[in-house]
């Protein structure tokens, strides 16, 4: 990955698809940077309005344990696995009031942050950094560049985990492109009447279904259970038991008991723990940090379904 030249193209891209949580993003140069350090997040605030956050397949089984693993179709028809975190017009109610995750596992897209890459050649990724991150300042934190301009040991490490992120990604579109062409996805929603008397429907997003699954041929099953594939389909299935807590935490509505359409959750298009640690260090310690190909399709696919139903979040 090239962090010492500023791509015009790269900078233009990562721009342009508008990753979420992102506000400023520049390609990280190694001479307009040279000084440029970073400090801990205060809070995880900036993904407080988020009711998705995207997932690699890598994350399921983690994942899995604590959100709806659900699969929204983004832009150019991509299909993009996320963990359902809210309702669509909503927030993320995996969040307190202190912008700290109320969850075991938090998504690889949030660690992530405020670094991301974009293609600037086929073969080449550009690391690319939020220049609206509080987190970055030329006076305290951890160091990005030596006194030479070179990437520091935490940039470094930042980068290769990066490159594990996009690599994990093409899994992952691989992934979704076999269960699409099985035709294996299912549209759903989820319902609950709640002990407090709220009644709750959350709908649009997809699922397999597994009367289809249950018949996938033999070769196919023995093929995906090769590639570990198979378990990611389970991990997925096992995770829509969250669904009720999901529908639990939401906050009540005085208008309306439905949480609205996930649909719109397409749109907003974010694994490991948060802990008490620097963002630096969030970053160097994923096992996987993401690509944008897919972050960027579920943006856009939330954005257009703001815009047709006027949500509240249509700034996020």
């Amino acid at each position: 990955m090239n962090t010492q030249q500023t791509s015009a193209t790269a900078a233009t891209t990562a721009a342009n698809a508008a990753p979420l949580f992102y506000q400023r993003v520049v390609a990280l140069d190694g001479n307009l940077h040279s000084k440029l350090k970073l400090s801990a997040p205060p809070d995880l605030k900036f993904s407080a309005r988020s009711p998705v956050v995207p997932l690699l397949g890598v994350e399921f089984t983690e994942a899995a344990r604590e959100y709806p693993i659900a699969f929204l179709r983004g832009a150019n028809n991509a299909w993009v696995p996320v963990a359902l975190t809210g309702a669509p017009d909503g927030d993320n109610v995996y969040m307190d009031a202190h912008g700290r995750w109320s969850a075991r596992y938090v998504p690889a897209y949030v660690r992530r942050y405020p670094f991301v890459v974009a293609q600037s050649a086929p073969d080449q990724l550009t690391v690319c950094i939020d220049e609206a991150y509080a987190g970055l300042n030329e006076r305290e934190g951890t160091p990005l560049f030596d006194d030479g301009g070179e990437a520091s040991s935490t940039l470094r490490q930042i980068v290769a985990n990066l490159a594990e992120y996009q690599r994990q990604a093409q899994l992952t579109e691989s992934f979704m492109q076999r269960l699409d062409a099985a035709g294996l996805l299912m549209e759903a929603s989820a319902q609950a009447n709640l002990s407090d008397g709220r009644g709750l429907t959350l709908k649009g997003f997809w699922i397999v279904d597994e009367t289809r699954f249950r018949a996938l041929p033999e070769a196919t099953v023995k093929a995906w259970f090769a590639s570990g594939e198979l378990g990611l389909v389970y991990a997925h299935l096992s995770s829509l038991g969250n669904l009720l807590e999901l529908l639990r935490r939401q906050p009540r509505v005085e208008a309306s008991g439905d949480a609205s359409s996930a649909g719109e959750l397409a749109n907003s298009a974010a694994a490991a723990n948060t802990g008490a640690v620097t963002n630096a260090d969030a970053n160097a310690g994923a096992e996987t940090n993401a690509s944008d190909s897919s972050a960027a399709a579920a943006a856009s696919a939330m954005a257009s379904a703001k815009r047709r139903r006027g949500g509240r979040n249509a700034a996020a």
